[in-house]
């Protein structure tokens, strides 16, 4: 069921949200007697419950869906006369009639796992509307497209989608297009997973081709009990628009976005500072990457090399030291990794370790079968001077690396360019205002998991501040018995903020404020 969800991005919509839905968009056709309603991916046919419901309105029903099983089940929920149930492929759905109303749940399917058909008919579709084809990533992008170029000139668009419409750099594109293409546009988010896609934050998107109230409008819902009793104010955010500003932070007032933005101005960046890049792509780290056992196992260790596969084993710290290797490996840790090279001679137990990756088919993933030989990992450079893990969940995680490991490409390995110091690079990260900026500049998932993509890391402002040794050796004393990454931020702050920006105690505790609000949001405290 996982497979055939992830190959058609089949997530249902709950009864309680198809509700609110069908209800909100009827309400703007209040004074019709008829109306006509597309839904392009039907599922299991929540929507079409709640608009059968509908007494007062003859709608007239075109609902699609690429599964016929699925489609014959939700046509069984459809009681009226006046609806057509057609099995297709959204994307190869032709016609010239145009709807009041598109409404549903499209599927989430990226662009990697669709057909090269999809992907054709996804280029046209963006291509017709003007949309670049580096906006075709996943196939609820060109739901979105062709939904609009199917509406009517009072018409209404209602989607369930990923938040990364909100936040993601590639659906900037697509945010200015709905912005162009409606009067009006709200935004739901909420406290909580909406349904079961797993790591999948979920908005709503109501979008109006004509409408008395123009702009864009947010509200956060907390509980289904608000949806359920229309317990929500929406507001409008015009500086969060026009500064370009990642939507997920629409209830950052215009006070607090100009604040933010006027300390940032005066600030270096990370790649003024330093050079990032990610580190080591295995295409398979589940047999590159190993344990002593293994390693032992097939006499492995003359081609193996220490490794930090993921940020969660290095909490708590500011410096990684072999001894933290050896730690790792006590705990039976995947901590080698299996770097051969094209001239290596293959031994009779390297050769036994190999072929369990050719069982598994690994030589046949598209990063291995561009290798001359696929064992052999492309790019493994000198090891990193520090690590920057780009997932997080209570803090971003900078540190020194004083050991002999190399990284995966879960963390970008760090540089420092010129005279700038190490030890004082990573000091000055650690303040309220760059953890606060991260979470501005980042994006998060479900699970309250915040990312930072490559150049997101590489544009976040740094104060710079010039320690010495000895005050680096007391910095890492104390975050190491640290009780939470507040103590370290309060003993920071002033002293890095004071004397860069000339930040005062006022201002200290509004940059702690914002900062709350967007990690509490994140993390649905």
């Amino acid at each position: 069921m996982q497979d055939f969800k992830k190959r058609t991005g089949s997530y249902y919509t709950p009864h309680y949200l198809a509700n609110f839905i069908s209800k909100r968009v009827l309400s703007h056709f209040e004074n019709r007697v008829r109306m006509s309603i597309l839904e392009p991916s039907v599922g299991d046919g929540a929507f079409i419950s709640e608009l059968g419901k509908e007494e007062n309105i003859n709608i007239k029903l075109t609902a699609l869906d690429i599964n016929e099983g699925e489609l014959n089940i939700a046509s069984e929920k459809w009681n009226k006369k006046t609806a057509s149930f057609i099995r297709t492929d959204f994307l190869e759905y032709s016609t010239t009639k145009k709807y009041s109303a598109v409404i549903g749940n499209p599927p989430y399917i990226k662009k990697n796992i669709l057909t090269s058909n999809q992907i054709e008919l996804s280029k046209k579709i963006h291509s017709n509307e003007n949309l670049t084809e580096a906006s075709v990533k996943n196939i609820w992008i060109t739901f979105l497209v062709k939904a609009n170029t199917l509406l009517s000139k009072n018409g209404v668009l209602a989607f369930v989608l990923p938040s990364e419409l909100l936040q993601v750099k590639y659906a900037e594109e697509v945010r200015e297009y709905l912005k162009k293409e409606f009067a009006r546009i709200e935004i739901f988010t909420f406290n909580n997973l909406m349904f079961e896609c797993k790591g999948q934050d979920t908005i709503v998107l109501f979008a109006y081709k004509k409408s008395k109230q123009k702009g864009e409008f947010f509200t956060n819902i907390s509980s289904k009990e608000s949806l359920e009793q229309n317990d929500f104010v929406l507001n409008n955010n015009n500086l969060l628009i026009e500064s370009k500003v990642k939507w997920t932070h629409h209830f950052l007032t215009s006070d607090e976005l100009t604040f933010i933005d006027n300390l940032k101005k005066g600030l270096k960046t990370v790649n003024d500072y330093s050079d990032s890049k990610p580190g080591i792509v295995t295409a398979a780290n589940k047999f590159f990457i190993i344990n002593k056992e293994i390693e032992k196992q097939y006499n492995l260790s003359r081609f193996t090399k220490p490794i930090i596969q993921k940020g969660l084993f290095v909490n708590g710290s500011v410096v990684f030291n072999d001894e933290d290797i050896l730690r790792l490996e006590e705990k039976n840790h995947p901590t080698r990794l299996l770097q051969l090279n094209d001239s290596d001679t293959i031994s009779k137990k390297l050769r036994e370790y190999l072929t369990i990756g050719e069982t598994e088919k690994i030589p046949n993933r598209y990063k291995c079968k561009i290798r001359n030989n696929w064992y052999v990992i492309p790019n493994i450079s000198e090891k990193p001077d520090a690590l920057f893990f780009k997932r997080s969940h209570l803090y971003p995680k900078l540190l020194k690396n004083n050991s002999d490991a190399f990284v995966t490409d879960s963390a970008y390995k760090v540089e420092m360019k010129g005279s700038y110091d190490l030890n004082s690079f990573i000091y000055s990260f650690y303040n309220t205002l760059t953890l606060l900026l991260s979470e501005l500049d980042g994006r998060y998932y479900g699970g309250g998991v915040l990312e930072l993509i490559p150049s997101e890391f590489k544009k976040l402002p740094i104060p710079y501040t010039k320690i010495s040794d000895k005050e680096f050796d007391t910095f890492t004393t104390n975050f190491e018995n640290k009780l939470n990454i507040e103590e370290i931020l309060n003993q920071n702050d002033f002293n890095i903020l004071n004397s860069i920006l000339g930040v005062n105690y006022k201002d200290l505790e509004k940059i702690r404020a914002i900062k709350s609000k967007l990690t509490n949001k994140r993390m649905r405290v």
